[in-house]
């Protein structure tokens, strides 16, 4: 064979071995876990909150603040996460008569069989709560409560509890909306909040008048007025001037007793109208917060009196519309108008600015000349 043919073959040969031994590289990919969100710690100035409700109120106080920040940005913990903030935590049963809501809440525990509660077994009792199922439906003992009772459960959360008197086991079925249980950690740090402290109204408000009239149900409270408090529990109907034999009047509500020299009254922490904190505030935090706004106050005006000077800063700062404030001050204290009006005469640059129904302005080259009000 010709030399040339020869290394040319060979050539050709070698080439095809080396593309033979061509390969596409392959590397690992992560494989995405996704992060489980840890249950939110639970604060005892909180009462028992369902999880839609907890997510609620956290979108609206971050709408409401004005931050700009995505509610949604932050994943929410899921339901049986959430629910584990409450393990571990003393909860009361307050006694009622055996035939309350026999139909809506089940007490039973789980021996050989499932045995039935009432409520002379469960009632002015102590339990922990050691789990939290927030679907019944889901749950291991479902099927053999169900053909216990013959009956479906719809939208109910179960309560696993240890009896604190004997460290029995009990489970609890009931609405996770509105559990009839009182939740200690909440009530505890209620009464340290409010027994034996001084409240000033802040607001003007209505209370129920203590004791309780037919006549004259509601008290007026003024604002700036002092009240002594006292956090108690009534049921619905000690509030009610009539008897009624609604079950859900039988209900423990929380209430505060206020009472000075003069009159006492009662306010419903749940049923009010008002929220609490909006029209009753401690002496102590009262005395902070005018303080404080003294303080605000103070440093408002000697801003004003370093932009304006002294003779009309502090004229702004109270507020008075005076001859001679240039157009900036009375934009500061009345707001931009659009309805202005422009002409000279011989006296120099007329400006006249309007407010509807309230001020009508002159200035004379610049400077406030006139004050006509309607």
């Amino acid at each position: 064979m010709n030399k040339k043919l020869f290394f040319a073959f060979v050539a050709s040969l070698f080439t095809i071995s080396i593309f033979s031994q061509v390969e596409i590289g392959k590397i690992e990919k992560a494989v995405e876990v996704e992060k489980k969100v840890n249950f939110p710690p639970y604060n005892p100035t909180e009462n028992f909150i369902e999880h839609s409700e907890y997510y609620r109120a956290k979108v609206t106080q971050i709408l409401e603040s004005g931050s700009g920040k995505n509610p949604f940005d932050e994943k929410q913990c899921e339901a049986n996460e959430y629910y584990k903030r409450y393990n571990g935590l003393k909860i009361y049963y307050p006694t009622y008569s055996d035939n309350y809501r026999k139909n809506d809440i089940l007490f039973f525990k789980k021996t050989d069989k499932i045995e039935i509660l009432n409520w002379s077994q469960i009632g002015n009792k102590y339990f922990t709560i050691a789990n939290i199922n927030p679907s019944f439906e889901k749950s291991e003992i479902y099927n053999e409560v169900k053909s216990n009772f013959g009956k479906d459960f719809f939208a109910d959360i179960l309560f696993e509890l240890k009896d604190n008197s004997n460290n029995e086991t009990i489970y609890v079925i009931e609405s996770s909306s509105n559990p009839q249980f009182i939740l200690s950690p909440y009530f505890e740090k209620k009464k340290e909040l409010i027994n034996g402290k001084t409240f000033i109204a802040i607001n003007d408000f209505n209370a129920i008048r203590n004791p309780i009239s037919k006549t004259d149900y509601t008290m007026y409270i003024d604002k700036g007025t002092e009240w002594k408090g006292e956090l108690t529990l009534l049921r619905k109907k000690d509030l009610k001037i009539e008897e009624s034999n609604n079950a859900d009047d039988e209900e423990i509500v929380f209430t505060v007793l206020l009472s000075n020299e003069k009159d006492k009254v009662i306010f419903d922490l749940k049923g009010s109208r008002w929220n609490f904190e909006d029209v009753l505030l401690t002496k102590n935090d009262f005395e902070k917060l005018k303080k404080g706004n003294a303080n605000k106050k103070k440093l408002e005006e000697s801003a004003l009196v370093k932009k304006y000077g002294e003779k009309f800063g502090k004229l702004v700062y109270q507020e008075k519309l005076t001859v001679g404030m240039s157009k900036d001050m009375c934009s500061e204290l009345l707001g931009t108008t659009l309805n202005r009006k422009n002409y000279k005469n011989a006296s120099g640059e007329i400006e006249i600015w309007e407010y509807t129904g309230i001020y009508k302005l002159y200035f004379k080259n610049g400077k406030l000349s006139e004050i006509v009000k309607y």
